[in-house]
């Protein structure tokens, strides 16, 4: 049986973000036609690329459905008075595509104005869950550790 991750991103990117930076995340995520050169990951080493970010299917793993969503923050304006590009994806990824899709979430971070939580990556088949969480200098993924007492709210009837 094959271990699947569901990830999880919600970034806020940079209002310019160049022409083929633009067109190249359209395409990951099913919204445009391929670039000629891709630069998001090193697609030679893994048999050929693939729209990453590809949504609008029920997820394969995990319940719910994978979406991906590529929006101006009309409504948010950067200090420079530019709107940002609003980027969410959750998608499920297999075992063997997860090192390159961490080459595609880590292209992406380059881009983003987004500081600390950006998302979340959960393991199927371990049941692990880590914060994505992006620095100045890159991103890590931070291990969610369970502190204190944990509260269950029950259903009102």
């Amino acid at each position: 049986m094959s271990d699947y991750y569901d990830l999880f991103l919600a970034v806020d990117l940079v209002p310019g973000l160049p022409g083929p930076v633009l067109a190249e995340l359209r395409w990951l995520l099913g919204q445009g036609d391929r670039p000629a050169e891709l630069v998001s990951a090193e697609w030679e080493s893994w048999g050929g690329p693939w729209q990453a970010f590809d949504g609008g299917t029920a997820s394969h793993a995990f319940d719910g459905a994978d979406v991906s969503l590529l929006v101006r923050a009309t409504d948010r304006p950067d200090a420079d008075g530019g709107e940002p590009w609003a980027l969410t994806v959750r998608t499920c990824v297999h075992e063997d595509d997860f090192g390159i899709m961490m080459e595609v979430v880590e292209w992406v971070l380059r881009y983003a104005t987004t500081r600390g939580w950006a998302g979340y990556v959960r393991d199927a088949g371990l049941g692990r869950f880590q914060h994505l969480v992006r620095h100045e200098d890159g991103f890590e993924l931070a291990d969610v550790r369970v502190g204190g007492e944990r509260k269950r709210i029950a259903w009102s009837a």
